[in-house]
């Protein structure tokens, strides 16, 4: 499709149902001829890829062999896109009618604008926090105090504004802006990536927006749900290797002296409710809740924090 005004690339892992739920929104928007429709499977063991050939044959289908993570799967969608502007969307979610013209439709009128995002919803119709300032030393202590909402953009006024980055569940770049920086890094393998790219982006002069007036609906941790102890820790390694990318090697240590602080913060207090927790059969998830917060302290100690890949497998 040469003449496409958008390419829309879905990464799909093992969410089926809800990548059908995702398509169907899409095909029933008046404007889906002016898009391009791309289909990444990162290898899902479901029945994703049969059906999306049997139920959405004009969309494009790229079924990998193995899981290549988020950044990398995007890339191979990239590769292929033949839209003035790309947009990565996460198979969970659904997206209004009118939603996609009309971050398209921003990105040509405001000339500053390289990347936005729209609102994000829950299915109840509750905001998530899709608007965000950079992972760092601050918002890692944040985080761990329970005061992490200080260190996301407010989302009270629903204009359009900059920020430092959005969401990738759905994230829409200008073409020129997405090969000037060489794409998703893909020495992320699941997180952080978003970050990246806004950063990256900003750095060659490019500003990201988050648009308030259009939202679409986002489960949210689909594919990270089946893997929960492993996504949690390769969110720490995508975080640090965030921080040593964009702000050097003291912000790292910074980073991981404030996560060490803030688990033993946790995990003082979770083992403080044991006892309460016994009695009302739950020490189980008191005790699996222990255990997670041992594996991130043993993974600030290690030598080597950084995404290694492949942690699906």
């Amino acid at each position: 499709m040469a003449d496409a005004r958008l390419s829309i690339v879905i990464l799909n892992y093992n969410t089926q149902e809800l990548l059908a739920d995702c398509l169907r929104s899409l095909y029933d928007d008046p404007d889906r001829e002016q898009w391009q429709i791309i289909i990444v499977d990162n290898a899902s063991a479901d029945d994703s890829v049969a059906m999306a050939t049997r139920q959405f044959p004009q969309a494009t289908l790229v079924a990998l062999d193995r899981n290549i993570g988020f950044a990398g799967a995007n890339n191979r969608g990239a590769k292929i896109a033949t839209g003035r502007h790309l947009l990565f969307l996460n198979a969970d979610t659904v997206v209004l009618p009118g939603v996609i013209t009309a971050l398209s439709d921003f990105l040509d009128d405001t000339p500053d604008a390289a990347i936005v995002g729209p609102r994000l919803l829950n299915p109840d119709g509750s905001l998530q926090y899709s608007a965000r300032t950079f992972p760092g030393p601050l918002n890692t202590l944040l985080g761990y105090c329970c005061l992490g909402r200080l260190g996301l953009t407010s989302l009270e006024d629903q204009r359009p504004q900059p920020v430092d980055y959005v969401a990738g569940a759905c994230l829409m770049i200008c073409r020129e802006y997405f090969e000037n920086v060489g794409g998703w890094c893909e020495d992320y393998f699941f997180y952080a990536e978003d970050a990246d790219l806004c950063a990256q982006v900003k750095r060659v002069g490019g500003k990201t927006y988050y648009y308030g007036p259009r939202h679409i609906i986002h489960i949210g941790g689909a594919s990270a749900a089946q893997v929960a102890l492993p996504a949690i820790l390769e969110a720490h390694r995508s975080v640090f290797l965030f921080v040593h990318r964009h702000q050097g090697p003291l912000a790292l240590w910074a980073t991981r002296l404030t996560t060490i602080v803030g688990v033993l913060l946790r995990g003082v207090l979770t083992a403080l409710a044991l006892p309460v927790a016994l009695p009302l059969g739950k020490a189980d998830l008191v005790l699996a809740r222990l255990r997670k917060y041992v594996r991130v302290m043993e993974l600030c100690f290690s030598r080597n924090v950084f995404p290694s890949g492949g942690f699906l497998q």
